[in-house]
């Protein structure tokens, strides 16, 4: 744990400061590439000869990280922040290799899990990961592609919802599990006593990790169904369609809780990087009819229900949503293959 603070104190200043010569050369109208940067730390070593305590290829990762962050904000996200105590919990290895049944990283060492299991495929990059409970292997695999043979390429749409976590348009309804919810009575109880003890003392450093101990369970416990479900909707469908939702606009409305709870977002990149994914406008899908195609706000008698003032069609809102999804899909599809 000790090595463990120290490198990981390492790449804190080296990111910190790569990102302030970074920004203060471009207020003189200086562009620093992730090359001149790091040519620029080469030198820097010299004088800090602590620097080469960590592996060069775990700071060559670091200037990577940077880049990539700064390159996600000109593509309209958010602006790259200061490495902190608090957030920076990880360090990245860009090479692996398996030595006697253990996990040799560069500049670290051997390290020895618990039940080794080889991994399929060809082994990246790394990192050591602190979690509230110990340090944590987590490796990056890269798999080659499993093509599973069916008799015709299958198609599904899904929808997302709060009471059921998704639709499919094969009318299956996964029930949405809540996991923040169902713990929120422990995590009500945890908070309260944090509030009554005295910042910074013994006892509340204790009550801050049993806080944390219960915030890990539930996002473990997340992740593992989203993994669970991902992976079944990839091994039973060929392309899967989904609403190009946008997340960030809808977590700030009335049922953000709900939203965060259920992981859109996390369940979207799971599933993308498993399988062939469509997306598609979901303006209207709960309004309009999939059988005559009439589209009126007054469709959607409540939450679940759906009748359509024209036709009289009858069906579940959510499994409705799907049929429309499914055809604008289908719609893309057969465009890109025209093409």
């Amino acid at each position: 744990m000790r090595k463990f603070s120290h490198w990981i104190g390492i790449c804190r200043y080296v990111y910190n400061i790569a990102k302030e010569t970074k920004e203060e050369s471009y207020k003189k109208g200086l562009r620093l590439s992730n090359y001149d940067l790091q040519k620029q730390f080469t030198d820097a070593k010299k004088d800090h000869k602590w620097l080469y305590d960590v592996h060069s290829d775990t700071l060559t990762a670091i200037f990577d990280r940077l880049e990539k962050s700064f390159l996600k904000f000109y593509n309209g996200a958010g602006y790259p922040k200061w490495a902190s105590k608090k957030e920076w919990n990880s360090i990245p290895f860009k090479y692996t290799k398996i030595k006697n049944g253990m996990f040799s990283l560069p500049g670290w060492g051997v390290v020895n899990v618990f039940k080794f299991k080889t991994p399929k495929g060809e082994l990246r990059k790394s990192f050591i990961v602190n979690e509230i409970d110990g340090l944590y292997l987590k490796i990056v695999v890269n798999e080659p592609d499993i093509d599973i043979k069916r008799d015709s390429q299958s198609i599904v749409s899904i929808d997302m919802g709060i009471k059921y976590f998704l639709t499919t348009s094969d009318s299956e309804f996964v029930e949405n599990p809540k996991y923040l919810f169902k713990n929120l009575k422990k995590l009500r109880i945890a908070n309260r006593k944090l509030s009554r003890m005295k910042k910074g003392g013994s006892n509340w450093k204790n009550q801050v990790i049993v806080l944390k101990r219960i915030h890990q369970k539930i996002k473990r416990c997340r992740m593992d169904f989203i993994q669970k479900e991902s992976s079944k909707l990839s091994r039973s469908y060929d392309y899967i369609i989904r609403e190009n939702l946008n997340i960030s606009g809808m977590i700030k409305g009335n049922l953000s809780k709900h939203i965060s709870d259920c992981g859109w977002r996390l369940f979207f990149d799971v599933l993308e990087y498993k399988s062939k994914v469509i997306k598609v406008s979901p303006h209207y899908s709960s309004q309009e009819c999939s059988k005559c195609g009439h589209t009126c706000k007054d469709n959607r008698k409540t939450q679940s229900l759906f009748e359509c003032v024209k036709c009289g069609y009858t069906e579940n809102a959510d499994l409705q949503a799907t049929f429309n999804l499914l055809k604008r899909g289908q719609s893309l599809l057969e465009a890109n293959v025209n093409q």
